[in-house]
């Protein structure tokens, strides 16, 4: 088993501690019709989405070595889950790789400078604080364009409106797909996609989406940990990020938002906030 088979197999369990046994992992052909759930690849859109990359093998970082997905919201800071990170030592050297590829971008991977996430990250329903960042050299990310944070309170004010209750979400990651009948098989390509979600409901620290195929939605898998979620009218502004959903990953996605106040209590410490 290559070491990236067995974090994911971890990842399962993290992802969804509570929602039962982990899902088979079947392994994927490169270049095969794996996807972000119900998605499509990006090719160049969405470049400011990456990959988070680590070395499990000790043997040079390849098509399979990446694990969790994220955002760049600052030449310097990469926006992605405090699960994603948590597992690793603290001297790890982690990569970042902004490619449409993991497989393609690896040869090529940023090294990062640092990493850090929330101290208060633990499994709390109500916040689990499940927000990091990993630092990058600007040099590296010359040319790439950042994405936007909301102001405090963003998706509050859109729902008070009733803006949010037609509105379709981006899903943007290189995770996992599923089958969406019959025994569930989640499959890996490490290629960035992307799909759409319709709006659910909204939590103090959480968006829920729908992403029952039947109905049209997409969604997110394992590997798409610390991917953003856009709002399709608006796909420069990263509103939360993945962090958990329903086991199969065939029914819901559960998102951390980025507009609460303990989200933004951690990344001012890094990025100047709206």
């Amino acid at each position: 088993m290559h070491p990236t088979s067995g974090f994911i197999a971890l990842a399962l369990v993290m992802f969804c501690a509570a929602c039962g046994e982990p899902a088979p992992r079947q392994a994927s052909p490169r270049g095969g019709s794996t996807r972000i759930v119900n998605g499509e690849p990006t090719g160049s859109a969405y470049g400011n989405v990456g990959a988070v990359m680590f070395d499990f093998g000790g043997d040079g970082l390849d098509g399979e070595d990446w694990f969790c997905s994220g955002t760049l919201i600052s030449p310097t800071v990469f926006l992605t889950a405090a699960h994603c990170l948590q597992f690793l030592p603290a001297s790890a050297q982690i990569y970042v790789t902004f490619a449409p590829s993991a497989a393609e971008g690896a040869a090529k991977a940023i090294p990062a400078t640092a990493f850090h996430y929330d101290p208060a990250y633990s499994q709390k329903q109500d916040d689990p604080h499940d927000i990091g960042v990993v630092l990058l050299p600007s040099k590296r990310t010359k040319g790439i364009s950042p994405a936007q944070l909301p102001p405090a309170g963003h998706l509050d004010a859109l729902g008070n409106q009733n803006g949010l209750k037609d509105e379709r979400f981006v899903n943007v990651g290189y995770g996992g797909d599923t089958t969406t009948t019959g025994q569930p098989i989640i499959t890996y390509d490490g290629v960035r996609k992307y799909s759409f979600s319709t709006y659910m409901a909204l939590e103090a620290n959480w968006l829920w989406l729908h992403m029952n195929a039947a109905t049209g939605d997409g969604g997110d898998c394992y590997g798409d940990s610390g991917g953003p979620k856009f709002l399709a009218s608006n796909t420069n502004m990263v509103l939360a990020l993945v962090v958990t959903g329903d086991v199969w990953c065939r029914a819901t996605t559960k998102d951390y938002r980025v507009d609460s106040p303990s989200a933004r209590a951690f990344l001012g410490q890094f990025v100047p906030l709206p």
